[in-house]
């Protein structure tokens, strides 16, 4: 007698996970830089993504391929309030957005669907005195963070539910301070006057963006800036690619905060086109 078993199989959501990089608040521009009378790409990762203000001048965010025949939406064109593609005018409203835009420390960030309800807070301004710019650098947004966390010269370092906090003593007696939150978020002062954040934006493998943000209270906050920007990017163009091999070499002393700081990124795969494509397939589930 042959037996004959039928197998039904059926769709699992739980297989898909959310990727861990449309789980952060990501900074995508410099709100007083944009021009919102025409719309404004940017890119998390190989994510393409465009974006325009609609007739409630509510940024409104999807992604920048047209789902009519695949035409690029950052040639479009914005009337009354929606996105009319260049090619055929197809057009998008609200009921087409992908993620959610906030306006925030003078950025604009990006999430589809965070954790935290609202982006970090850079830091408390009453007089409003902050300078913000950015900087693209062509290497891994690891290698940014390892270069930007790691010093000889830090005499304490704290850990605590994914966050981390640093001191160490710089020239004149002067302490410097910094926090820092996996993966795209570094804040820090020095003495407790010259305060600076610099969020990180992955936009390629090898490139990424430092939106920085700086009080200018005082005069000596840019000389400190100019300093510590320029010794990273300079100590930046040596960093060998990340490997294995030297994931082992630079722990080989067991630096246990830098354990940490590693295995925080292995939430992070940097996205390729089959983690986009799934994404975009099973989004409406989240």
């Amino acid at each position: 007698m042959i037996k004959y078993f039928i197998i039904l199989i059926l769709p699992i959501l739980n297989a898909f996970i959310l990727p861990q990089f449309v789980r952060e608040w990501h900074p995508i521009g410099i709100e007083s830089q944009i021009d919102k009378n025409k719309p404004y790409n940017f890119n998390i990762g190989k994510l393409p993504m465009v974006l325009w203000y609609d007739y409630n001048n509510t940024p409104t965010s999807t992604i920048n391929i047209c789902k009519h025949l695949g035409a690029k939406l950052d040639n479009g064109i914005i009337n009354n309030g929606c996105l009319l593609c260049s090619n055929h005018l197809t057009p998008y409203n609200q009921s087409d957005s992908i993620g959610t835009v906030m306006q925030k420390n003078g950025l604009l960030w990006w999430s589809y669907k965070s954790y935290a309800r609202t982006p970090p807070l850079n830091f408390k301004d009453p007089e409003n005195k902050v300078n913000i710019n950015y900087i693209d650098i062509n290497v891994s947004l690891v290698n940014v963070i390892l270069e930007f966390i790691y010093s000889n010269n830090k005499i304490e370092v704290k850990h605590k539910n994914n966050k981390f906090f640093f001191t160490e003593k710089l020239f004149n007696n002067a302490e410097h301070k910094f926090f820092y939150r996996y993966p795209y978020y570094l804040k820090g002062s020095v003495n407790n006057k010259i305060n600076y954040a610099i969020n990180f934006l992955p936009l390629e493998e090898n490139k990424t963006r430092l939106y920085i943000s700086i009080t200018n209270n005082f005069i000596d906050s840019t000389i400190f800036m100019n300093y510590y920007l320029n010794s990273k990017l300079n100590n930046l163009k040596n960093y060998n690619d990340n490997s294995y091999l030297k994931y082992l070499i630079i722990l080989k002393e067991d630096k246990s905060y830098m354990k940490k700081i590693y295995s925080l990124f292995e939430k992070y795969l940097f996205p390729n086109d089959f983690t986009i494509s799934c994404f975009y397939k099973y989004k409406q589930f989240y």
